[in-house]
C-alpha cells in the first residue's frame, strides 16, 4: 500500500495501479476508487496482475509510480498518481511495445470514483447511439446526448455501465469527479444497488471508458486523468454540479475571438429548384444595412449556394462558381473578389462559405466511390436520398488518399477565404466498415477531422461547423463556434454559436445568436394575374432587428463575463456572472430579467446594454421609460443617435437626471449611446 497526503486529501493506492480511497480533510467525507479485484484488459482480454512485472515505487515527493512489464511480450507500460493541490493528476503511457501487441485497453471492476453514499447526487451526460438505419428524423449512426441529474437513493438502478461524456458527484459540501483528455466518449458510469431494496439504488461509480491506444497508422498521446475534489468554488454556499461545470470551463481554451465580437449569420444565395436568391449585390446590400443598424459590430457572413447550381450542388467537388451570383456571369470572381473586399473595407464584415465535407453526390465531378463509408456488406452508406443521392464520406479514407486536400485546394485557389469557413454537417460518426477493417469515430476523429482542420488552421482558417451533429466527442478544443448551439455554463465563451431563432425570452435569456439563413428575394406569387417576387429581407426585417438585439446584443454581452452558475428545471432559468450579473427567465409567464446591479440589461422585450464606450437601447413593441445609467456614465458626456438601416441620426430628445435616463423608443428602432 502507497499513501499519499497534502493538506487537501489523503489518497490510498494499491500495490498494483489503482486507487483505493480517499479522503477529502476539510469535509471529512471518504470516497472510494477501485476494488480489490480490479484490473486491466488488454485488447479485451482480461489479465490479472500476477501476469505482469510491477515495480511500484514513490517517484517524487506526492507521487507514485508504477512500471509493468506483461510476460515475454515486451509490452511495458508506466502510470503514475501525483497529489496536486485538491486533485490527483495520472498519466499513463506506453514505454514499449515492440510487438505492437496493444490495441486497447480496459479498466475491469477498477472505476476511478466510486461512492456509496446515497444522500450524494449525481449529474451525468449520457450517449446513446443511434439506430445505423436511415430512420425518418433521425438514425443515421449518430448519436444522441442526454443531461441526467438525480439524488442516487432517488435513481433507479442501470442495467449495466452507461458511456459518458461527462459527470460529477456532489451533496452540497463536496463535488467531486474524473477528467480525461480522451476526446471519444471518455467514461463510463453507473448507478447500482445492493440489492437490499430492489430497485432502488445506493451507489454511483465513475470508470474511464476504453482507452484505444492504436489508431490507423498512429497512436494516440498518452492518457491523462485528473480526479478532482471541490468545495464550493462560485460562491453560491455549496458545492455542486455548477462549481464542475466552472472547474471544467476555466480549464477549456477560450473559443477563436472572431466568433465572440461578430454577429454571424449565413445568407442563402442560391438553390437548384429556386435558383439565384441572393446576389453578390445583393449580398452587400444586406451587410451594409446589418452594418448601420448594429452600430458596425463586427460581421461574419457565410454564402449558402456560392458553388455550382447552388445549396447542396457539386459535392464533394468545391471548384466550381455559382456565376448565376454575379451581375456579369463572365467576370463573377471578380465581382466575388470586390464583394469580399468591399465589405471587409467599408462595412468590418468578412465573407466566408457555407461548404461541405461530409457528403457525396453521383452527379459530382468529384464523385469518388473509394472515400465513401460502408456498410458491413460493402455497400456505400446513404445518408439522403431526395432530389439526388448523397452518400457519407469516410474523413479517414477521404484524408489518407490525398483527394481532401486536393479539393480544398482547388476551392481555396478559386475564391478567396479568410479568418473562418463553415463545414456542415461535419461530423465524426461516418464510420466505414471494409472487410476486416472497421473506421469508428476516434479514427474518423484523430484520421480524418482534425488533419482537416489542421490544413485550414495552417493557412489562417478556423472551421466553424452546423452543431453537435450527433457526435460522441469533447467539443471545446476542436471547434469555436456551432451555427446550432444551446449554451451551457460548462461551454459559455469557449464553444459559440446560435441557438435559436425563437421570438421567446427563454431562448433570447439562455444566450443566443442568428441561426437562421437570410436571403433576399422571396418565392414568386401570384397575384391578379402578375408574377412579381417579395422582398425576404425587407418583409423580414423586424424579425432580423429583433434577434440582432434582444438575441445576439444580449449573448454578446454574456460573453464578456464568467459564468458562475446556470440552475434550469421546467419553471425557470437562473444564471449568475462573476461581476454580479444575473438572469431569470420565468418560463411559464415567459418573462426575462437580466440585471447588473441597479442597472437593468434586459427587461422582457427591452434592452439596455452597454459594451465598452457604448449602450445598445431598444424596445420590440416601443416604450418610454428611464434607464439607471452605469457608474462609469453617470458623471461622462455622451450622445444619443437613433439607428436605421442607412446610418444614424443624432437624437437630443432624451433627459438624463441623477444616473438615469429617459428614452423613446420607437418599436424596432435602436439607439446608441456613445461616449464623449
Amino acid at each position: 500500500m502507497f499513501t499519499l497526503e497534502n493538506e487537501h486529501l489523503v489518497v490510498e493506492l494499491y500495490e498494483w495501479p489503482a486507487i483505493r480511497q480517499y479522503t477529502h480533510k476539510a469535509t471529512g467525507l471518504a470516497v472510494s476508487g477501485s476494488g480489490p479485484e480490479g484490473r486491466w484488459a488488454i485488447n479485451g482480454k482480461p489479465t490479472p496482475w500476477e501476469h505482469w512485472s510491477i515495480a511500484a515505487y514513490d517517484a517524487e515527493e506526492l507521487a507514485v509510480s508504477y512500471e509493468l512489464t506483461l510476460g515475454e511480450t515486451g509490452l511495458k507500460i508506466a502510470i503514475i498518481y501525483r497529489l496536486e493541490e485538491n486533485e490527483v493528476f495520472s498519466q499513463l503511457r506506453v514505454l514499449e511495445d515492440p510487438a505492437g501487441l496493444l490495441k486497447q485497453l480496459d479498466w475491469i471492476g477498477q472505476p476511478m470514483l466510486a461512492c456509496a453514499d446515497s444522500s450524494f447526487s449525481y449529474a451525468r451526460t449520457e450517449i446513446h447511439p443511434k439506430s445505423w438505419k436511415l430512420l425518418p428524423g433521425g438514425g443515421r449512426g449518430l448519436y444522441d446526448r442526454k443531461q441526467v441529474m438525480d439524488r442516487i437513493s432517488d435513481s433507479v438502478p442501470d442495467r449495466h455501465t452507461v458511456p459518458t461524456m461527462h459527470t460529477c458527484l456532489f451533496n452540497d459540501e463536496l463535488c467531486c469527479f474524473v477528467k480525461t483528455n480522451y476526446p471519444v466518449i471518455p467514461l463510463l458510469s453507473e448507478v447500482s444497488g445492493s440489492g437490499e431494496f430492489a430497485g432502488r439504488s445506493d451507489s454511483y461509480a465513475i470508470s474511464l471508458n476504453t482507452y484505444q491506444y492504436r489508431v490507423r497508422n498512429q497512436v494516440m498521446d498518452p492518457l491523462e486523468m485528473r480526479i478532482v475534489f471541490l468545495t464550493d468554488s462560485n460562491g453560491d454556499g455549496k458545492a455542486d454540479d455548477c462549481d464542475y461545470q466552472l472547474w471544467l470551463n476555466r480549464h477549456y481554451p477560450d473559443a477563436n475571438p472572431i466568433y465572440k465580437e461578430a454577429i454571424w449569420y449565413k445568407i442563402f444565395c442560391a438553390e437548384r429548384k429556386r435558383g439565384v436568391l441572393t446576389s453578390f449585390r445583393e449580398v452587400l446590400d444586406i451587410v451594409r444595412q446589418i452594418h448601420h443598424i448594429s452600430g458596425g459590430v463586427p460581421q461574419i457572413v457565410y454564402l449558402v449556394g456560392w458553388q455550382f447550381d447552388g445549396h447542396d450542388t457539386g459535392y464533394p467537388a468545391l471548384n466550381r462558381l455559382n456565376t448565376k451570383l454575379a451581375e456579369n456571369p463572365d467576370r463573377a470572381r471578380e465581382e466575388l473578389q470586390e464583394l469580399v473586399d468591399e465589405a471587409k473595407a467599408a462595412y468590418n464584415c468578412t465573407i466566408s462559405y457555407h461548404i461541405n465535407a461530409d457528403d457525396a453526390y453521383t452527379d459530382s465531378p468529384a464523385w469518388n466511390p473509394d472515400i465513401l463509408s460502408r456498410d458491413p456488406d460493402g455497400s456505400a452508406r446513404l445518408w439522403l436520398d431526395l432530389e439526388h443521392q448523397a452518400y457519407h464520406i469516410s474523413h479517414t479514407k477521404d484524408v489518407e488518399s490525398g483527394h481532401a486536400f486536393a479539393r480544398f485546394e482547388q476551392f481555396l485557389e478559386l475564391v478567396p477565404v479568410q479568418d473562418t469557413l463553415h463545414l456542415d454537417a461535419f461530423r465524426n460518426t461516418n464510420a466505414s466498415w471494409d472487410g476486416s477493417e472497421y473506421i469508428g469515430p476516434l479514427e474518423e476523429l484523430i484520421c480524418g477531422m482534425k488533419p482537416i482542420i489542421a490544413y485550414f488552421k495552417e493557412r489562417g482558417i478556423d472551421i466553424s461547423t452546423e452543431g453537435q451533429n450527433g457526435m460522441p466527442i469533447e467539443d471545446s478544443g476542436i471547434f469555436s463556434g456551432y451555427w446550432h448551439f444551446w449554451p451551457s455554463q460548462m461551454y459559455h465563451g469557449k464553444v459559440v454559436g446560435g441557438g435559436s431563432v425563437s421570438t421567446h425570452a427563454v431562448s433570447w435569456g439562455r444566450g443566443v445568436s442568428i441561426d437562421a439563413d437570410i436571403l433576399y428575394r422571396g418565392e414568386p406569387t401570384r397575384l391578379e394575374g402578375e408574377h412579381f417576387e417579395s422582398n425576404a429581407f425587407d418583409s423580414s426585417w423586424e424579425k432580423i432587428v429583433d434577434i440582432i438585439y434582444l438575441g445576439s446584443m444580449l449573448y454578446r454581452f454574456y460573453l464578456e463575463r464568467e459564468m458562475l452558475e446556470m440552475r434550469e428545471d421546467e419553471a425557470r432559468i437562473y444564471m449568475r456572472f462573476s461581476d454580479g450579473v444575473t438572469v431569470k427567465v420565468d418560463k411559464k409567464t415567459e418573462q426575462l430579467s437580466v440585471t447588473w446591479g441597479a442597472v437593468t440589461i434586459a427587461d422582457n422585450h427591452d434592452r439596455f446594454i452597454p459594451a465598452g464606450d457604448r449602450i445598445y437601447v431598444y424596445s420590440r413593441y416601443g416604450a418610454d421609460r428611464s434607464w439607471i445609467l452605469p457608474e462609469a456614465w453617470r458623471q461622462a458626456p455622451f450622445q444619443a443617435y437613433r439607428l436605421t438601416r442607412d446610418g444614424q441620426e443624432r437624437m437630443d430628445d432624451y433627459v438624463v437626471t441623477d444616473g438615469t435616463i429617459e428614452l423613446k423608443l420607437e418599436p424596432h428602432a435602436p439607439v446608441i449611446l456613445k461616449l464623449q
